[in-house]
């Protein structure tokens, strides 16, 4: 059985926003995530309900989902629910709940091993408790369905049709999750927060999870009050990026700041793809923009370093080693792009890293080379260089940064040359030994 509908009933607590999202629209949007398709909107004025759906219909993220909005409340409307269910669990639903983003999807795995009527959620914690989910509810295709609408249509809320049962609902308890119905000021708070941590991302790097995504998150709170899309927040830590570029360029006693803003747009980097996730704005597009933006800061910073150090002292040297530096970027660059079409595996560097970290593990990659790229692939995570090399630069080892980069960018592009052509050989001869 499968979560394809649920009904929503609906209070004046589903308008609050929450994150730069209303509790209705963000149940109804994360009910999306997990499958859920129809959503029937219940509340005691019809006229209200019909105002909350067209303000509902009006939302992209909605129209873009093909998500279908319908008003439950005639006796009419009750049957055509009821008919459509097939063998599909209904969930019901209060428009105050905030829910992690995994929850419904792990409900439905639950769901198949449960043989009863009615099921309510209760979330383990870490230490063993279990929390009821007030307002939560799954009723099972059959006759029950329709005798709990009409509770629903009297007035009844989720909580009060389960507590009025002829038999204990089933209880279905998921771990690592949370659910919280927010009704005052201190619920407000713990399910801002929940949601929050919800925006890490688990290839986090340590500098990432330790400083960097502190930051981001702490700005991506007050960031989602301005209504500002994922896509312009791309674009104005890119302009940060660009600015550290023109700095480190011009060299002498800009050098420095140049690294700051450097340091800078990598910190709140990741405020673009938490404002994307937190407001169900994710895109190819948006994605490809900020993997193109990171790209395009990391290869023209290390490329103006060396002209603001010839700028400095003068010496060509540092124009042949960053002439240098450039080709073997671009080597590696190629070799990325050619594999990642291979593969599938993605342009954006943090895959290839966590790829390579793995390797480890893959008895074909054992050589000592291997072995040390495995163990060193973290320092080209962008959290990490773009703060070695703010700290470099500040204690003044901005030519030592140079070298490194230098003799960094070349054997990573040996490296990955021959470790992509080896891992195209091996998937090449696992699919022949499938065949």
């Amino acid at each position: 059985m499968l979560l394809r509908k649920a009904v929503i009933i609906l209070s004046q607590r589903g308008q609050k926003k929450l994150l730069g999202l209303s509790l209705l629209k963000r149940i109804i949007l994360n009910g999306s995530q997990a499958g859920i398709k129809e959503f029937w909107l219940f509340h005691p004025d019809l006229e209200q309900t019909k105002k909350t759906l067209m303000e509902l219909s009006s939302d992209s993220r909605i129209l873009d989902r093909e998500i279908r909005l319908k008003i439950l409340g005639p006796e009419s409307s009750i049957q055509t629910l009821e008919s459509s269910l097939d063998d599909d669990y209904l969930l019901l639903m209060d428009d105050d709940l905030v829910l992690s983003p995994d929850l419904l999807s792990r409900l439905e795995e639950k769901l198949v091993s449960i043989d009863q009527e009615l099921v309510t959620i209760k979330i383990s914690g870490k230490e063993g408790q279990q929390e009821h989910i007030p307002g939560f509810l799954a009723v099972k295709p059959g006759s029950r369905v329709e005798s709990v609408l009409k509770l629903v249509v009297s007035g009844k809320t989720g909580s009060e049709i389960a507590a009025e049962a002829d038999e204990e609902p089933a209880p279905v308890i998921i771990s690592d999750s949370f659910a919280v119905k927010v009704i005052d000021r201190n619920s407000f708070k713990r399910a801002e927060k929940l949601l929050l941590q919800t925006g890490r991302k688990p290839q986090d790097g340590l500098i990432a999870r330790v400083i960097n995504r502190r930051v981001s998150l702490f700005l991506t709170r007050y960031i989602l009050k301005t209504g500002i899309s994922p896509s312009a927040l791309t674009a104005m830590i890119f302009t940060v990026g660009v600015l550290s570029v023109f700095c480190v360029a011009y060299g002498r006693q800009l050098l420095v700041l140049g690294a700051f803003l450097f340091e800078l747009a990598s910190v709140i980097d990741g405020c673009d793809g938490e404002n994307a996730r937190l407001t169900y704005r994710m895109s190819k597009s948006g994605g490809a923009f900020d993997i193109t933006a990171d790209a395009v800061t990391f290869v023209s910073f290390f490329a103006a370093l060396p002209v603001g150090l010839y700028r400095t002292t003068g010496q060509n040297l540092w124009l042949y080693l960053g002439a240098f530096s450039l080709l073997s970027m671009l080597v590696f660059y190629l070799h990325l792009i050619f594999y990642a079409r291979k593969t599938g595996l993605g342009h954006n560097i943090v895959a290839v890293v966590k790829e390579i970290e793995a390797s480890r593990n893959n008895p074909e990659f054992q050589k000592p080379f291997d072995r040390l790229a495995s163990k060193v692939a973290f320092v080209f995570r962008r959290d990490f260089f773009a703060t070695a090399a703010f700290v470099l630069i500040v204690c003044g080892l901005a030519r030592e940064t140079m070298v490194a980069v230098a003799v960094g960018t070349f054997l990573q592009a040996v490296y990955f040359a021959g470790y992509s052509r080896r891992q195209l050989a091996l998937k090449l001869n696992q699919a022949d030994a499938k065949s």
